[in-house]
């Protein structure tokens, strides 16, 4: 039974799971300054927040994999003595570090929002939001650091003093996180329901927002897994639900960039549309049953006239900062083309809330 103990392990499942999210947080990231540079943008705040956000994220993955290294994910009583200090220092650290990540990428959210929707709706909950998030952060980052009397004994059991209900402190904390996600995630939904453009477009629009469900869920599951913590045995009981602290701030770094890559995706859908249209016409030249008439190439030739008169149109029609949102349709009398700090943004009549 002891043997069986000590071979327990799920260290192999905590460091791929880390490591993987960590890169996928990279690659959406250059994704997002890629699209920017096509549309020859330069970084606003909300890019340089999720950069910090991006650092912090793989500062807590480092912290992470390195409290892998020193047990976690075994049996506490099964860790080497000499090991256990370092552990519990790390993951002592851990703590702060992930609230601060949490609160910039939602901060980074929010700023966001405000760019590519400059109203007064967005803004003030954008302000409420804000507030609640940094009061948050504020909050629960000294209840992590201060958790204990005298505060080495967080991470030196053995010293005299007394702590608080760590389990109890972090379910209290877990609540507000994943609260503040669903506010943030719903805040853009009405505006962007009002849009004058297709039922198809809108739905589109709103499905690309809700990627960000994934960090709602991620912060969820998270929260569930802090019930089966036990200070009897830490290393164990603390492993997925440190994890998955990094599983979602890194979901969070991929959702925040998910919106402000449509240039990219139109690029490449373009590209592939041309590519299948080419070889179409390749298969049907080649069969032999393909001849064109004079009117069928008067046709092709106003065809390809008109295609190209719209793609001028359509650039005319592009901004800086739309993300793609500013073609979905004109804007009119009552609902103005809203304009923000040199960025083109969509059409609303969230402006009269």
């Amino acid at each position: 039974m002891t043997s069986t103990r000590s071979e327990e392990s799920t260290q192999s499942k905590q460091r791929i799971t880390t490591i993987v999210l960590a890169i996928l947080a990279i690659i959406f990231l250059l994704l997002r300054l890629v699209a920017r540079r096509m549309k020859r943008i330069g970084l606003g705040v909300d890019d340089w927040t999720l950069i910090v956000g991006l650092v912090f994220v793989l500062v807590i993955a480092g912290v992470n994999l390195a409290c892998i290294q020193y047990g976690m994910g075994r049996h506490t009583d099964t860790i080497p003595l000499d090991e256990l200090p370092t552990f519990f220092k790390l993951s002592y650290a851990f703590e702060p570090l992930y609230i601060t990540t949490v609160g910039i990428i939602k901060l980074s959210v929010l700023l966001m929002y405000h760019r590519i929707f400059p109203v007064r709706l967005i803004k003030i909950g954008g302000y409420i939001l804000g507030g609640i998030t940094i009061a948050w952060v504020i909050s629960v980052d000294l209840v992590a650091i201060f958790q204990c009397t005298p505060v080495a004994k967080a991470y030196e059991p053995t010293l005299p003093g007394h702590c608080i209900q760590l389990k109890a402190a972090l379910i209290g904390n877990g609540v507000p996180n994943f609260v503040t996600d669903i506010l943030i995630l719903a805040l853009p939904a009405r505006l962007i329901w009002r849009l004058q453009a297709t039922l198809w477009q809108r739905v589109s629009i709103i499905g690309v927002f809700l990627t960000g469900s994934f960090v709602v869920f991620a912060s969820i599951y998270r929260f569930s897994l802090i019930f089966i913590f036990s200070e009897k045995d830490v290393a164990w009981t603390l492993a997925d639900a440190q994890t998955w602290c990094v599983v979602e701030t890194a979901a969070g770094i991929i959702s925040a960039c998910l919106p402000t890559t449509a240039p990219l995706v139109k690029t490449c859908t373009k590209g592939f549309i041309s590519t299948a249209r080419s070889l179409s016409k390749s298969n049907f030249t080649q069969s032999g049953t393909g001849t064109f008439s004079k009117d069928d190439g008067a046709t092709a030739s106003n065809s390809a006239g008109k295609q190209m008169t719209g793609l001028r149109a359509e650039g005319a029609h592009r901004s800086n900062g739309s993300y793609g949102l500013s073609e979905l349709g004109p804007a009119s009398r009552e609902s103005p083309h809203l304009k923000g700090k040199g960025w083109t943004i969509i059409s609303a009549d969230a402006e009269s809330d």
